[in-house]
């Protein structure tokens, strides 16, 4: 195999791998604002309310590092803010450092002027690492919100 061939070959593999991650990315998006629609809630990709830096000291696993927070839904309801979401984190020091994935969620109450900096205790609810991903955002959601009659479970 000539070292041309060799690159034109890794070069193509590469598009495909990335080509493949952007498909994949998109109809876990949609998935997501279809769910986010039945529940009458907002959707977005990344953590435009900074709630990474609020959940890191809360995820139940030590050691835990580089906090990411993605897919978030989100909505206010009544005097409630209620999140749903994907934490990535880091976990490994000393050998091989990997990256978890796991689906949660909070609700907290509404707060707005001086108040808002009272600092609170989060109890986040995490979905089992076994289940498919509207799977899972639905059974947070049924833990945040277990008396509510527009519960629509996930398909």
């Amino acid at each position: 195999m000539s070292p041309l061939f060799f690159l034109l070959f890794l070069i193509l593999l590469t598009f495909a791998g990335a080509i493949a991650h952007v498909v994949s990315m998109r109809r876990r998006r949609r998935r997501l604002r279809g769910l986010a629609r039945r529940w009458q809630m907002h959707f977005a990709p990344a953590d435009r309310l900074r709630l990474a830096e609020r959940i890191g000291p809360k995820i139940p696993v030590l050691g835990a590092a580089n906090v990411r927070v993605m897919d978030l839904l989100f909505r206010t309801e009544g005097h409630r803010h209620r999140y749903l979401f994907t934490v990535e984190y880091g976990l490994g020091v000393i050998r091989g450092k990997h990256r978890r994935q796991r689906v949660a969620g909070f609700d907290e109450p509404v707060r707005r002027g001086s108040s808002q900096r009272i600092p609170h205790e989060l109890t986040l609810i995490w979905a089992p690492e076994n289940l498919r991903l509207t799977d899972a955002y639905s059974h947070v959601w049924q833990k945040l919100a277990p008396s509510r009659s527009d519960i629509i479970p996930a398909k």
